[in-house]
């Protein structure tokens, strides 16, 4: 069949009509016409187009759409102006604004709108159109008319330098953020750093990863932004952003110099260094780039889990010599980095270090398959291989799951292709193992580099490929892995020109294409013609005659169908006499893939069959680009329903299609359209889910309203939720008197009602809702509903109303808790507070009105809410312990804002009888953690002195009651020591618990601070002097056996002096301490120098029985 006619102008008739506008036009598929109609208007004479467009304006709607059309195309900027104006026109005449030079006023008057969408779409073609001096000549008064927040969008269309005036002073969501990154990242990196120092987040309200994203798109626009940043908020940095920053590696590095945590790692993400990055790093003088690399370190995230390994070394150390490298991987394995840094860096050294300390590293981590499998990965393969095949032969599957993987990433790193194929050869048993240990390996072949892939030899894919469909454990996540190795291997090969080679693994494709297991559809190899010439070329005529094999080939090579005439024939043979319905869908659409003759195939087969509109390519085709074709396809539906090649029974036909594109179609077709999707809504016999989507399809408003009325829940909740994309706003005393129903369909209707909304002039909305709102009978969650859409309604009008709701007797809870939020947001004002204090022990309120996120208050009312959280606190009893705990935990987070005053309160809940157990001592275990800040040390000691005074009460009860807590308090001091500062903390809190006779909690105190004192550089005389006559005479005082407190953050060796001192002393005590550090330490080093020397020299101890224990200690000798 040929291709859809082309229009020629045809002569003009005097005076143009709209009629005669149809009858030469409307005949034409939709990108032809409009072609045509453009061609059209700029072909017609003034006057002509003058009363063309008259009398188009005085029809019907998509008669003044197409005035609005050729304006466009005639570059009417006046027309389109007027359009702009035009509730109907609007949205159409503002994507043609976006590259037409409209008048400025017309912009601005939208962009001051009182309807919110109407100010939304504005800002959006404002920054479409790179309108930047218009944008920032509006911010202040939308600031002032609006608000911030709906300052916040427009600023994503201003210049940097107002961005960056006016970001502080407006609360920007994750997405405003996101899109000003890109646009202004110095003003974000302001804002982020801010953020970070003032304790309520970099971005509040948002998880980690979307603040991570956002550093990342910061750093890669501009350097200078990113290394803002990093010298203000280095927590802040990804491994991606760090290698973005690398583009200025001296800066970097002058920053790093600078930084006190001298020993932490700037961590880079894996993998090979851009161009770009490289050529800079190098251009460092050598000193330089070895500090650069010292400080800074390859991070792999998923070191630890199941999954694809990648492989690779640190790209900054492989840059350096022998010797330094060498050096820099000691340095961080005796500063017990972890395994996602510390595997690429090994991997960075040469061969004869590799050997030697990865083997180090593999004694320490004794039998544990993960860690024996990740360290040896690291190693050169004939070392490793060995190891890992040993691993992959236990009878436990655990250590075949991480043994093969990291075989296959071992073979990787190695880099020789006839290495990696003789790997993976020889991992047969891999394949016929358990589901589990087949896929993991599976997944590591799939993401291998391209030049490895094309080494592995044809008779290893077919017998994976075999093996993994036969066998009845194999998932659809293996078969995705099989499916996308055998992929990448096809690409790579055609790419190289081993077109044989491409062929052959494309026909093993077929068999994991034609597994049931699999999931998703089909997508094409990416070969080039000769290489689907060869693969066609290699089926045989046996093959040929069997659709259930050739099909998927036809799947894999789709495009190219028009260039293999044979298979083409073949292809389109199939989808018109294969007995199998869904054999020919799966033809039909393998047979218009090919892009040059989609629309002239597609009319082919619905003149064939008009049932293969039911194929999704078949009809995405015909609703978005042969147009002139759906007449046909509805009158073939019928009453009965759509029935041919590709659906035997007549059934209901109710497609889902995009709503956007019916504005598409000609009004004929629209309304036929309607009137088959409404009379599929409505027929009692169609299934329910036809049904509902034939509704959810429908856009007229009468049709929706009648099955709003009338039909089944699904059916009608699916009408009401329609009507709100309709946007009419007339329909809202309906949708609101269905939202009163509640249910299904009052959730649907309230749904349209707050999409509605943003339609109203503002001020309109709140008059609709709050009769609602303040209605008892009406439904719960209907107001709820209207209570969240009183709150997104930003105003004095909006507030009262929910405040008034509020104020209803007999409020539900659940409708109050919903409000809640937004009440939360007025904190500062008393009548607010006074209100939630009434209600904030119920326990639906309580979850959103005691809450962490930093975001859920403005920012010059967090120290209101932090005042108000420690009030509340003063004023808990006995039968308010959940509200207590919540309001501790709160706390907490919000210290920042008024720290005196949170500080204060939780250091309350010691002193305050009524808490119990979990209340007080989380509010002391909050306390400690901030021990090293003044303002919470002061009322921490406050809060000991005073139980101290309360010991020598004369009361028993009161002095048991006094000692128990502070007991407690100082378990706390000891469970977070590095938190709370034990330096600080240690003298004065030691003096009060040894008052109180608390030898114990005294002693454990200060042998945590001693650790501390010694991985801080200072030596701390008086206090190892203190802690050592608390436990000479009584050293079951310090158990050790149970001790948590040190933790080997750093080099170990910082602990040599300490043990050194510990062992003169020649006490037992002080030896037992020593004796603990130096098995620790040992254990933790594999028992290198100097720990093996100081275990011996502690067997010539005094002390009998520390010698024996010395000597129990260590490596067992060999007899």
């Amino acid at each position: 069949m040929a291709g859809p006619r082309t229009h020629q102008t045809p002569p003009q008739p005097e005076p143009l009509t709209p009629a005669w506008l149809t009858a030469h036009f409307d005949a034409l598929p939709f990108p032809a016409r409009s072609s045509a109609l453009a061609r059209y208007a700029r072909a017609l004479a003034p006057d002509a187009y003058a009363a063309l467009k008259r009398a188009l304006d005085a029809g019907d709607p998509d008669q003044r759409h197409t005035a609005l059309f050729l304006a466009v195309a005639r570059r009417d900027l006046e027309a389109v102006a007027a359009a702009l104006a035009d509730p109907l026109l609007r949205r159409r005449a503002l994507s043609a604004a976006i590259r037409l030079p409209v008048p400025e006023q017309a912009l601005a008057e939208l962009a001051l709108s009182e309807v919110r969408a109407v100010r939304q779409e504005t800002y959006r073609v404002l920054r479409l159109s790179r309108r930047t001096d218009l944008a920032d000549s509006l911010v202040a008064r939308v600031h002032e008319r609006h608000g911030c927040q709906e300052a916040a969008y427009l600023l994503t269309a201003c210049s940097p330098p107002t961005v960056a005036q006016w970001l502080p002073a407006c609360e920007p969501p994750s997405g405003v953020l996101g899109t000003l990154a890109r646009t202004a990242p110095m003003a974000v990196a302001e804002h982020l750093a801010h953020g970070h120092a003032s304790g309520r987040g970099a971005q509040p309200g948002s998880s980690p990863r979307a603040t991570r994203h956002l550093t990342e798109a910061v750093a890669e626009r501009d350097p200078a932004a990113g290394l803002l940043l990093l010298e203000r908020a280095p927590e802040l940095i990804s491994p991606r952003a760090a290698v973005s920053l690398l583009r200025r590696p001296a800066d970097v590095l002058d920053i790093l110099r600078r930084r006190t945590a001298a020993d932490e790692c700037l961590r880079l993400a894996a993998g090979p260094l851009p161009r770009a990055v490289l050529r800079a790093v190098r251009t460092l003088p050598p000193d330089d780039l070895v500090e650069l690399a010292t400080r800074c370190c390859a991070y792999r995230p998923r070191a630890h889990r199941l999954g694809r390994q990648g492989p690779t070394r640190d790209p900054l150390l492989v840059l350096l010599p022998r010797g330094e490298r060498r050096r820099i991987v000691e340095a961080r394995i005796n500063g017990r980095t972890g395994l996602p840094t510390l595997q690429p860096s090994l991997a960075a050294l040469a061969t004869e270090d590799r050997i030697e300390l990865v083997a180090a590293q593999l004694r320490r981590a004794g039998e544990s398959p993960r860690s024996v499998t990740r360290y040896a990965v690291a190693l050169p393969l004939d070392h490793a291989e060995p190891i890992l095949r040993e691993q992959a032969e236990q009878h436990r599957v655990h250590h075949r799951i991480h043994a093969w993987p990291a075989l296959l990433a071992c073979a990787e790193l190695h880099g020789d292709p006839q290495e990696y194929a003789r790997i993976v050869a020889s991992c047969e048993r891999a394949w016929h193992d358990q589901n589990d240990v087949r896929r993991f390996a599976l997944e590591q072949l799939a993401g291998a580099p391209p030049r490895l892939l094309t080494a592995v030899a044809e008779g290893v894919l077919r017998d994976a490929t075999l093996t993994t469909v036969q066998s009845r454990d194999t998932t659809e996540r293996t078969l995705a892995a099989l499916e996308c190795w055998l992929r990448r291997t096809a690409e790579a090969a055609a790419v190289r020109g081993e077109n044989a080679r491409a062929a052959y693994t494309a026909r093993l494709l077929c068999d994991v294409l034609n597994d049931p297991r699999r999931t998703g559809g089909p997508v094409p190899l990416r070969l080039n013609t000769e290489a689907a010439r060869e693969t066609w070329s290699a089926v045989t005529d046996e093959q040929r005659s069997r659709a259930e094999y050739f099909m998927p080939l036809a799947e894999l090579l789709a495009p190219h169908l028009a260039e293999l005439p044979a298979f083409d024939a073949l292809v389109r043979c199939t989808a018109e006499e294969h007995a199998d319905p869904d054999m020919a869908a799966r033809a039909a659409a393998a047979w218009i893939a090919p892009a040059g003759s989609r629309e002239s195939r597609c009319a082919e087969l619905l003149r064939l069959d008009p049932s293969f509109a039911d194929v999704p390519a078949v009809l995405h085709t015909l609703v978005e680009r042969r147009t002139d074709l759906l007449d046909g396809a509805l009158a073939a539906a019928g009453e009965e329903g759509l029935r041919g090649r590709t659906r035997p029974r007549p059934t209901p036909w109710a497609p889902r299609i995009r709503p956007g594109t019916t504005g598409r179609w000609l009004p004929s077709q629209r309304r036929a359209w309607y009137a088959k999707a409404a009379g599929i809504a409505a027929d009692t016999w169609a299934p329910v889910r036809t049904r509902t989507d034939a509704a959810a399809a429908l856009r007229d408003p009468d049709l929706l309203l009648a099955l709003a009325d009338e039909a089944p829940q699904p059916v009608s909740a699916a009408a009401l939720g329609a009507l709100g994309e309709t946007g009419r706003t007339d329909l809202l005393p309906v949708l609101l008197r269905h939202a009163g129903t509640g249910g299904a369909r009052g959730r649907a209707a309230m749904a349209s009602v707050r999409r509605l909304l943003d339609t109203l002039p503002d001020g309109e909305p709140v008059a609709l809702l709050a009769p609602l709102l303040l209605e008892p009978t009406a439904p719960v969650g209907t107001r709820k509903e209207v209570a969240r859409a009183l709150g997104a309604i930003r105003g004095g009008q909006a507030f009262a109303a929910l405040l008034a709701g509020w104020d209803l007797p007999r409020q539900h809870r659940d409708v109050r808790a919903a409000m809640a939020g937004t009440l939360l947001r007025a904190i500062d004002d008393e009548d607010v507070v006074q209100r939630l204090w009434d209600h904030v022990r119920e326990p639906a309120v309580r979850d959103v009105v005691i809450t962490a996120r930093s975001d859920a208050v403005p920012r010059e009312a967090h120290a209101a809410y932090t005042r108000f959280l420690a009030n509340l606190l003063d004023v808990c009893g006995e039968d308010d312990e959940e509200l207590a705990r919540a309001v501790c935990s709160a706390l907490h987070s919000w210290s920042a804002a008024d720290r005196k005053t949170a500080y204060t309160a939780l250091a309350a809940t010691v002193l305050a009888p009524v808490h119990s157990d979990c209340v007080w001592t989380l509010g002391v275990a909050h306390l400690v953690r901030q021990g090293g800040d003044e303002r919470a040390s002061g009322p921490l000691l406050e809060v000991l002195r005073t139980l101290l005074a309360r010991t020598r009460d004369e009361k028993p009860h009161t002095r048991a009651w006094a000692l128990r807590r502070l007991d407690g308090c100082a378990a706390a001091l000891c469970r977070f020591p590095a938190a709370s500062d034990p330096l600080t903390l240690a003298d004065p809190v030691a003096e009060i618990l040894e008052e109180a006779g608390l030898f114990a909690r005294s002693a454990r105190l200060l042998w945590a601070a001693a650790l501390a004192s010694v991985r801080n550089g200072d030596p701390a005389p008086a206090l190892r002097e203190r802690l050592l006559r608390l436990i000479e005479d009584r050293p079951e005082r310090l158990p050790l056996d149970d001790d948590h407190t040190f933790a080997l953050d750093n080099d170990p060796g910082a602990l040599l002096g300490f043990v050194r001192w510990l062992r003169e002393r020649g006490t037992p005590a002080a030896g037992r301490c020593a004796l603990h550090l130096v098995n620790r330490i040992g254990h933790t080093t594999s028992w290198q120098e100097p720990w093996l020397g100081e275990a011996e020299a502690l067997r010539a101890h005094p002390d009998p029985d520390m010698a024996l224990a010395a000597l129990l200690t260590g490596p067992a000798p060999k007899p």
